[in-house]
This record gives structure tokens, sequence and C-alpha cells, in this order.
């Protein structure tokens, strides 16, 4: 029987990591969709801190395994969906093991569908960047850290010492997630053997600070970190400090988790979206009706238990660490720590409303089958909804976002005429173009004093961005790209004078 039911689940987890990898091979993006993006890639052919290629901290555990693949596969673009559906498979795997959930239940394939379709969490395991393979990090070590004294002294000094290792592996893969490990870490350090656990997290620093120092030199990094964080909290880092209007960040952090975390409803969303949001809140009524009842009776109790978790108080410290010191207004991957607990959450919201509903018709025979026919019918219309939102917003992002749209027209224009080209923009953007083999006259716009410099040019002028004073432009576009694929840039307009 053992048996039976350890080849059972051996061949559930083949068949889930062959369905993350599949997926995300299929999904695989082959452009270059915003400047983070672009770092990456041209990390994969120059590796170089200093160059911002990636920007700092570097991210070297990712980068090494990223360049691996592409030296095997020959195509960066494949290298990083098959690292994001290995994460995947990663995430779903330990999200399962936090919680205790066999992953041969109702509850755990629950479970498993919701981390599969969670559309943020798609997009991130295609995008050129850290993020899925950070969060898989992150919950394999969040599992190890967890580990309780029943295991026996050893095996409890062998998993929490992984943990620990773990958390210094995360630093070289996604640093701005280690705050959600904080409170565990700190909790274990009032074990008598912590001595031990200081010395693997140590261990799990240097095995990627070590060759990072040798590739780029102490000074180099020493100076890329300096500029970087300087950069990050004080200047163009989208921090409490350059952005500090505390309740457009607070609404932009639950648009994050509800709209690009699951793809529910939003302002100017689709109708769809409005029935995943629907459906959902109706299982969580159903669910919890007696939690319910119990506030509007003001009969409230709270459960201390879950309050104090270590876990749980982990989400919240990374709650605020992102609400003051991550841009949280323009770019809605910081929340992916959080879903997988959410969607955790969600799925036995699903179940634990079937149940209760199937015990009411056990009792109330007619009545309560039909109670558990109509919840069942919900579930699968949410499930279904989810699902939808998930692959349409997958296969957009497959289309080029506004940006390489721009990319892409500006390489047509520029094969279609001799004269050189005089691209105005800001920064940032001559950045994203001139690294694309792009042939053209740049101007960077830093302030209206840079305008002047327009008047000495001959031939076209092409803007990105607002418009020039004082002229007509012969042709205005814009470019669009849905913003729930990715905020950054979501809508450009291009001007030729």
């Amino acid at each position: 029987m053992l048996r039976q039911f350890q080849s059972s689940n051996v061949f559930l987890w083949g068949l889930v990591l062959l369905g993350c990898v599949c997926s995300r091979l299929v999904s695989t993006i082959y452009y270059i969709e915003d400047i983070d993006s672009l770092r990456f890639a041209l990390s994969m052919v120059d590796y170089d801190v200093a160059k911002l290629q990636p920007h700092f901290p570097a991210y070297p555990i990712f980068c090494f395994f990223a360049k691996l693949l592409y030296i095997l596969i020959g195509r960066y673009a494949l290298a990083f969906s098959l690292i994001g559906g290995v994460s995947v498979t990663c995430i779903i795997y330990f999200t399962l093991k936090i919680a205790k959930i066999e992953s041969n239940t109702i509850l755990g394939k629950n479970v498993i569908l919701m981390i599969f379709m969670n559309p943020l969490l798609w997009l991130m395991s295609n995008r050129y960047m850290p993020d899925a393979m950070g969060v898989a990090c992150l919950l394999a070590s969040l599992y190890f850290l967890m580990a309780q004294d029943q295991n026996g002294d050893k095996l409890l000094l062998c998993r929490i010492s992984i943990g620990s290792f773990l958390a210094g592996t995360l630093l070289g893969i996604r640093l701005s997630y280690f705050p959600l490990l904080m409170p565990l870490l700190l909790g274990q350090l009032k074990r008598t053997k912590r001595f031990k656990f200081i010395v693997a997290g140590f261990l799990g620093v240097l095995i990627w600070l070590i060759p990072l120092l040798l590739i780029t030199g102490w000074g180099a990094l020493l100076d890329a970190a300096q500029k970087q964080s300087h950069g990050h909290f004080l200047e163009f880092g989208g921090t409490i400090s350059t952005h500090p209007t505390f309740w457009l960040r607070a609404t932009k952090i639950i648009e994050s988790l509800w709209a690009d975390g699951f793809g529910l409803y939003w302002n100017g969303r689709h109708f769809l979206t409005a029935c995943t949001s629907i459906t959902l809140i109706m299982i969580i009524i159903f669910a919890n009706w007696h939690i319910i009842r119990q506030w509007i009776v003001k009969e409230r109790n709270w459960n201390k238990t879950v309050l104090l978790n270590p876990v749980f108080l982990g989400c919240i410290f990374y709650l605020i660490w992102i609400f003051f010191a991550q841009n949280v207004i323009h770019k809605s991957r910081h929340v992916l720590p959080l879903l997988p607990f959410i969607s955790l959450g969600i799925a036995l919201t699903c179940y634990r409303s079937g149940r209760i509903q199937w015990t009411k018709s056990s009792i109330n025979n007619k009545r309560g089958r039909l109670g558990y026919t109509f919840v069942f019918g919900v579930v699968t219309v949410f499930f279904i909804c989810y699902s939808y939102v998930t692959i349409h917003t997958v296969v957009q992002h497959a289309k080029p976002t506004a940006i390489a749209q721009i990319h892409n027209y500006l390489i047509d224009k520029h094969r279609e005429q001799d004269t050189q080209l005089h691209i105005v923009s800001v920064p940032l953007i001559k950045y994203y173009l001139s690294s694309q083999a792009l042939d053209a006259d740049f101007i960077a716009i830093k302030s209206d004093a840079d305008f002047a410099q327009l008047d000495e040019l001959d031939g076209d002028i092409v803007v990105i961005g607002s418009p020039l004073p004082d002229r007509v432009a012969k042709v205005e576009k814009v470019f669009y790209h849905n913003p729930y694929v990715n905020r950054m840039w979501s809508e450009i307009s291009l001007y030729e004078y």
C-alpha cells in the first residue's frame, strides 16, 4: 500500500514538473520587454556589474544557472523559461510541504492548480528575471527553518542548517526577498547551537560572493553597490523617499495582489475578471459564514497561534518592507513572495466550502445536496474563469510591449530610409534602444534646457514620450500593451517632426 502511494505521488510530481516546464517553454517570450529584462539579457552575453549587466546586487547564482543553460541550449529566452518552469514546480512542492498537505489529496490538487495557473507567477517565470527562482529558494529555506524538535536532535540541526544555507544563497538570487525570512531566522538564533546555523548561512553567502569578487573585483563591486543603493533608495528606486504618497502606495500594493497577482477585477479590466472576483467572494462567504456571523454579533475570537506564526509575521514584515523600500507603484512583481501563501488560503477556502456543504448534505439530504451542488458549481466556475484570465494574459505577454513595439517600428523605419534618425527620449529609453543595435543619433533629455540643442539638427526627429514645444508633429503614434502584463511603460507616445 505504501509503495503504491509513493509511486502515485512520484507520478503526480512528474506530471507537475512536466506541466510547469512545458507550459513555460511554450509561452517563452522572444523580445526584451523592459529595462530590467534587458540588463539580464545582456548579462548572458557579458556579465559585468560595473555596466549594470545586471544591476547590483548582481544575482550571481541566478545568472550562473541561466548562463549555463544558455550555453547548452543556445537561446537565452528558453534558458530563462526553463528556470522558471523548474522554479514553479519547487514553489508548489515547498508550499505544500510548509502547509503539511499531501499532493494527491483534493486539497493538494487545489493548491497545485492555484499556483500553477497564477497569472503573475506565470508571467514572471517567463520574464528574463530571477523572481520565480527567488521565491522557490525562499520557500525552500522557510520549510527547512521551520523544522520541529520531534525530528531528533541531529536531523533537526541538519534541516535548520540547510535552511540557513539556503537563506544565504537567497541573497545571491533575490536579495529583496530576504526580509520575509527575518522573523524565522531571528527565532532560530535563540537555540543553543545557533553558531552552526550562522556558519551555514555564511557559507551560503560565500558560494556566490567569492566568485563575484573574483569576476568583478572588490573596488568595482563596492562602487556599484554604493551607487545602486543610493540611487534605489533616494533617486530612481520608487521608494517612500521619491514617491511619498501613502494612499497611492497602499492602493498599488492591493492592486498588485488582487488584480496583478490573481487576475481579479480592477477598474478598466475585462468583465470576466469580475466573474472570477464574484465567485471567489462567494466561496469565501460559504467557507467562513460561521466566523462572519460571529463578527456580526461581536463574538470576535482572534487566533493568536496564527498571528504569532513566524511565516505570518514574515509576510507582514515583508509587506512593510516593500511599502517603504520598493517600487510598488510601477512594479507589481514585488508582491510575488506573498502569492503562494494567498494561493494556499484560496485553495483551502475552496476545499472548506465544499466540505461544509457536503456535511450539510449528509444531514439535510435533498436540501444539503442541492447546496453542495451549488457550491461545487461556483468553485468550478471560479477555477475556469481564473484559468482563462491567466491564459489570456500569458498570450498577451507573447506580444511585444509598448517599448518593444517602438523598437521594432524604428528598426523598420531606419531600413526604409537612408538618412540617420535623430531620436529624442529620456535616458532610460535611450539605453533600451541603443543597447539593441538601433543605429541612430540619440539625444537624451534630462531637463527643459536640453531642448535647445534640437534646433541645430537637420533631418527627421523622432520624439518618444512628450511632444516638442512649439512644433507640430507630422506623425503621431501611440503604442500600448496590457498593464497587467507589465506595468512599466504600458502606453508610450511617439512623435515625428
